[in-house]
Parts: structure tokens; C-alpha cells; sequence
């Protein structure tokens, strides 16, 4: 995870003007639907959906937990076409969600988000990074209105 973890912050340090080169990790969390669902309401339980399952979930990032944060990543055996690949983390897909909470993460180590209203108006950059991401490995982009998604979850 280590070497995917440089390659994705080379990657955005590349794409923007952060400057990535020598970011300690976060802590990355491979978990379940049902871990992941568990995360996000652990603050809310009450509005857990009764099933555990919260199938709009993919990964969050936490700034407070540890001592460089935290990302709550879906295993990739739960992202799709992760059969295609003879490791689930080679799954382009995987690695964009991956890519977006890593912007996240650079851009709460850069200071960049301390400006910010709310931590929510950091979204249209990582959907548009993650777009590109798509583009340049060639692979089908799931949100073709990833845009109108950045704008929407950039609301405070």
C-alpha cells in the first residue's frame, strides 16, 4: 500500500501545485460495507439504514484520527469490476476513491482547506482530479456528471 500511496500523491503533486514530496502517510483502513457504514454513523447511530449497509459509501477521511490522519477506504473486492484484475487494488476505479481522499488529505497538510468555509468545498477538486485520473489510465469514468457531484457535496 506504501508504494501505491507515493505513486498517487506523485501523482496529484504532478497535477497541481501541491507539494507532495515527503507527506507522512495517513493511516489507510481497508474495510468492509459494513465497517465502512458502521464509521461514517458511528457519531449517529440513529440514522444508520437498518440494514448496516450504506451503499453510497466508498471512503471517508478523517483528519483527527492519528497522527496523520485516517482514510476508511471499501476493500476493493467490493468496487466494481474488481474480478477484471488479478489484484483488486490494480482496479483503476479503486484507485481513484483512493486518489480523491488523498487529495484530501494534501490539501488539509497543505493548509489549502483552513481558508475554507467548510471542509465540504474541497470536493470539486478531488472529483476533478479523480476525473483525470480516470482519463489518463484509460478507464470508464462511472460519474460522467462527476462535476455537478463536486458542486453539490461542496455545499456547507
Amino acid at each position: 500500500m506504501d508504494i501505491l500511496i507515493d505513486a498517487l500523491l506523485a501523482w496529484i503533486g504532478e497535477e497541481t501545485d501541491y507539494d507532495t514530496h515527503d507527506l507522512p502517510h495517513p493511516i489507510v483502513r481497508v474495510m468492509s460495507p459494513q465497517e465502512l457504514t458502521r464509521e461514517y454513523y458511528s457519531g449517529v447511530a440513529h440514522l444508520m439504514p437498518e440494514d448496516g449497509v450504506d451503499d453510497r459509501l466508498n471512503a471517508l477521511f478523517a483528519r483527527t484520527d492519528g497522527p496523520n490522519g485516517t482514510i476508511y477506504l471499501l476493500a476493493p473486492a467490493h468496487i466494481d469490476y474488481a474480478e477484471d484484475f488479478d489484484s483488486p487494488t490494480d482496479n483503476p476505479l479503486w484507485r481513484e476513491i483512493l486518489l480523491h481522499e488523498l487529495v484530501h488529505y494534501v490539501q488539509w497538510k497543505s493548509g489549502a482547506s483552513q481558508s475554507w468555509d467548510c471542509l465540504a468545498m474541497g470536493e470539486p477538486e478531488a472529483y476533478t482530479l479523480g476525473g483525470r485520473y480516470l482519463k489518463k489510465t484509460r478507464t470508464t469514468d462511472p460519474l460522467p456528471n462527476r462535476m455537478f457531484w463536486g458542486r453539490i457535496y461542496a455545499r456547507c
